[in-house]
């Protein structure tokens, strides 16, 4: 067969060449479903970049299938290989194909739950879905899990109905079957984590955050974001939110709230240095390590608090401070630039296996496959060049968490 599509057609050939070489997991997608690669190619839908309303729109296509965790998992297939062909062919920016994979939770989030609702005959979804995390920011990655919470408006004797349904969306998304899950989903970022309901009130939710919410988790909400159920009630939600997360006020409105905020936060930054930074691995940790993404992700989530700004995109973000405080702009550059070129690392590394990767390979032989693939001549200038963007990063986060305040 690939010695027909070579003589016949040798561009879906050098498709074929390019999967194998760049992604272990898109490689098997395409063994297991041979046209896949050539539907692609010939419909031209390579060149398109989707938002989450046209997914959604053609998601509704398979309203009347009878399995519907069938049809989500093969759609989501087919959108994994289009955008990780647009990565992999250079038709796509890493911060594009974020966009994308965000695009495709969202709507997946918003056809699952109108699945549900079909199934239960319901009019209006019960619930809200407010993402946080690299999901919140429109920055997920390949292979990320989906940080989602619930949040409700039904009176507290029907929570039990609400989490009933929430449970059924959560199954539809990620249920291991034969054709594997949508969506891995994370859902312990809500009151009480694991053990606090699954779907909770608003009312429940403010007076948690402003009576018992450790400041760690104020920190998570600066990147919320509505994305599925009911978007009233989202709004209301992220009105919530903003009261939560606004520390430029000059009254306590969260207990969490202190004068030292800045400092407790650099002090978490500082304990996942080093309590996740594997022993004899700091070099290689691009994104928990010193001077890595995290720097550039706390620095963006300690501006927001200061100014009060919601704005769950850490790019953006960045650029809001660089284009409206003067006094830290020659340092965001510096910190942006960084955190663009380790997220272009991390895609490359997660695109080849759609796990969690966040160090780069201690071998030479992976390594040199990564460097190549990020457009480095080997292991060793790849190394050398993620090394110094770190060293700058690190005083970029220094100096701005120095300013942060007096700004």
């Amino acid at each position: 067969m690939l010695y027909e599509t070579w003589i016949h057609n040798p561009s879906q050939f050098e498709l074929l060449l390019f999967i194998f070489d760049r992604s272990e997991y898109l490689a098997e997608l395409a063994i297991r479903t041979p046209d896949l690669v050539e539907e692609l190619q010939l419909s031209g839908r390579l060149r398109r970049q989707k938002n989450s309303a046209e997914i959604l729109k053609e998601l509704r296509h398979g309203l009347h299938d009878a399995d519907q965790a069938l049809w989500l998992r093969r759609y989501h297939q087919a959108e994994q290989m289009r955008i990780g062909l647009r990565d992999i062919l250079g038709l796509a920016e890493t911060e594009s194909c974020q966009a994308e994979l965000s695009a495709l939770a969202d709507a997946c989030l918003q056809y699952a739950t109108e699945a549900v609702l079909r199934r239960h005959k319901l009019r209006r979804a019960p619930f809200a879905i407010i993402a946080l995390g690299k999901l919140g920011g429109c920055e997920l990655n390949y292979g990320s899990d989906l940080d989602i919470v619930f949040v409700t408006d039904s009176p507290r004797r029907k929570l039990a109905e609400s989490v009933k349904y929430a449970v059924e969306v959560l199954e539809l998304l990620s249920k291991p079957t034969e054709l594997g899950l949508v969506f891995p989903t994370d859902t312990r970022l809500r009151p009480d984590g694991e053990h606090g309901p699954l779907v909770n009130t608003l009312s429940a939710y403010d007076i948690y955050f402003r009576e018992w919410a450790q400041l760690w988790e104020i920190l998570a909400y600066t990147r919320s974001r509505p994305v599925a159920g009911d978007q009233g009630l989202g709004g209301r939600f992220q009105r919530l939110v903003r009261t939560w997360t606004d520390f430029s006020r000059p009254k306590l409105v969260v207990k969490a709230y202190s004068e030292e905020w800045q400092q407790q936060i650099a002090s978490m930054r500082q304990r996942i240095e080093k309590e996740r930074t594997a022993s004899g691995e700091e070099s290689l940790a691009f994104k928990t390590g010193r001077g890595g993404l995290m720097d550039a992700e706390f620095i963006a989530q300690i501006f927001l608090l200061e100014k009060g700004w919601q704005e769950p995109n850490t790019v953006k973000t960045l650029l809001r401070i660089q284009d409206e405080l003067h006094s830290p702009a020659n340092r965001v550059t510096s910190l942006l630039a960084g955190y663009r070129q380790l997220r272009l690392v991390e895609s490359v590394l997660r695109r080849w296996s759609f796990t969690g990767e966040s160090v780069l390979p201690a071998q030479p032989a992976p390594l040199n496959r990564v460097a190549v693939r990020c457009g480095y001549e080997n292991g060793e200038e790849l190394l050398a060049n993620v090394t110094q963007t770190r060293v700058v990063m690190r005083e970029a986060y220094d100096a701005m968490l120095a300013v942060v305040g007096k700004i």
